[in-house]
């Protein structure tokens, strides 16, 4: 799941689910293509660190934490260790710039074989057409996390936004409906709206569109933009600021002290705040990290 005030964790999202989709035979032949044990450090704009070991030498699977311990437990010594800011991992994964020019730079650090750095950029790309390509398996929420990318136009990172912690919420709620069938349809039954978020953050009002609607697919759910770019109708649009969404969906606030205390405005039909915030409950669940 995506991990508050890391945009990158979409990336690992991405991968794991790949490797969690695959089967057994095809997770060894990825596991032979690589050969390597890949540990990452990564920073965020507040200098915050999460770790991720990337095990593709034995078992194919990966896992974090907030010390490099909690990561590296049951997994194999890394043969590379890369520590690399947020931003700078989304560039590398994105192909805007290489970990080898990143490394010249200094904004990438290498520990052990320098040269599976240089191999970073086409794994990910590999990984990348790979989750594009699988069909939704539904064997654990990383599954779903990469199958949602694969079946749905929005993915974990056209929906999170740098900068704007509230997008993590957004991705939260694609992860968890957009490829369960089952869920999906029960949220839309009980829920019957479309929503359209708008936050204010550091860059201005960004906008993303939850279409909870009966017989919406996984395709449709969470769309980046507003409702009219979206040619779509909303029952409400809710505007508040960035954090303040945050919050809410921590639990922290509700719809209802926040729109009394003016945290929160709104077009359209206010009631349906009180809907959003069931939405949200369901789609954190007992694991979700926010």
């Amino acid at each position: 799941m995506p991990i508050q005030g890391f945009a990158s964790s979409a990336i690992i999202d991405q991968l794991t689910g790949v490797l969690t989709s695959l089967s057994a035979d095809d997770r060894k032949k990825e596991v032979a293509k690589t050969k390597a044990v890949y540990a990452f450090e990564v920073v965020n704009s507040q200098g915050q660190k999460h770790f991720f070991v990337v095990d593709l030498k034995q078992a194919g699977k990966v896992t974090d934490g907030t010390t490099e311990a909690d990561a590296a437990k049951g997994q194999p010594k890394p043969d590379i260790s890369i520590t690399v800011n947020d931003e700078t991992f989304i560039k590398i994964s994105e192909g805007k710039t290489t970990a080898a020019g990143e490394f010249m730079s200094g904004k990438v650090k290498i520990k052990g074989n320098m040269m599976l750095g240089m191999k970073l950029e086409p794994l990910l790309k590999r990984f990348k057409k790979l989750a594009e390509s699988l069909p939704p398996t539904g064997d654990s929420a990383a599954a779903s996390a990469a199958s949602a990318a694969a079946a749905t136009t929005a993915s974990p990172q056209s929906v999170v936004i740098k900068g704007y912690e509230g997008s993590l919420v957004i991705a939260q709620i694609l992860n968890a409906f957009g490829s369960d069938d089952a869920k999906r349809n029960a949220v839309l039954k009980k829920t019957n709206a479309i929503f359209q978020i708008d936050l204010k953050g550091p860059e201005g009002v960004k906008s993303w569109v939850l279409n909870l609607k009966p017989g919406a697919s996984g395709a449709d759910i969470v769309l980046p933009g507003t409702a009219a770019q979206n040619k779509k109708n909303a029952g409400v649009t809710l505007i508040l600021s960035d954090s303040d969404f945050v919050d809410l969906a921590a639990g922290k606030i509700t719809g209802q002290s926040a729109f009394m205390a003016g945290k929160l405005k709104s077009k359209g039909n206010v009631m349906l705040a009180l809907k959003l915030e069931s939405v949200l409950k369901a789609a954190k669940g007992p694991a979700a990290k926010l």
